[in-house]
């Protein structure tokens, strides 16, 4: 596939992502808009905007503050996490010239720890994922309207990147994108969410 191709599935899936408030480099997706040469129906800067009003949205409930901690805490964990690793592998190393039952127990000990630490991780994320996703619940007319022009872009991009596997050869209804919301004209549900993956599968009409 042409890096083309690969460039406009990521344009499209991080735009998509912004309108459930899934938040990817703006710096990024700037930089791919104009790497493509695009010209889509709205102006970056007003795309720019409207996205970080979406991201915006949860900052206004007073349960933000508290699920924002509660990330912060995570990326605190996540790096805790990795200095037990570490410290554990280090460990081990030093094992193999200073053979100690002492060793093999912390060492033990620092990999028992780090799979609890990542569990504590994985549901500290699952649950603020929840929370977030429950704020912009709640401001859903709001979401929605802001969504709008991003809608609007990314149904050119879906055309643009028919184009472009035409152009190539291939059948635009055999590829396949993995999308927040199905909403979009010119494309049709392969599968709906499941427990493996929150989006939706879909393929070009």
């Amino acid at each position: 596939m042409s890096e083309r191709v690969r460039k406009l599935r990521k344009l499209i899936e991080a735009l998509d992502g912004y309108r459930v408030g899934r938040y990817t480099s703006l710096d990024k997706v700037e930089r791919l808009i104009h790497e493509l040469g695009l010209k889509p129906p709205y102006s970056w800067e007003e795309v720019k905007r409207d996205v970080e009003a979406i991201l915006a949205l949860p900052a206004s409930s007073p349960e933000f503050k508290r699920v924002e901690k509660m990330d912060r805490r995570a990326s605190l964990l996540t790096r805790l996490n990795l200095l037990l690793l570490l410290g554990a592998l280090l460990l081990y190393a030093l094992r193999v010239w200073y053979p100690s039952l002492l060793l093999d127990v912390i060492v033990l000990a620092l990999i028992v720890t780090s799979l609890i630490v990542v569990n504590v991780i994985y549901y500290i994320r699952a649950y603020t994922a929840v929370r977030i996703s429950a704020l912009y619940a709640e401001r859903l007319p709001e979401l929605e309207k802001l969504g709008r022009r991003l809608k609007a872009v990314v149904e050119y991009l879906l055309r643009q990147l028919k184009r472009e596997l035409r152009a190539a050869g291939f059948d635009p209804r055999s590829y396949r994108l993995k999308l927040w919301l199905p909403d979009y004209s010119g494309i049709k549900i392969v599968k709906k969410p499941g427990r493996l993956s929150a989006k939706y599968e879909v393929r070009l009409a």
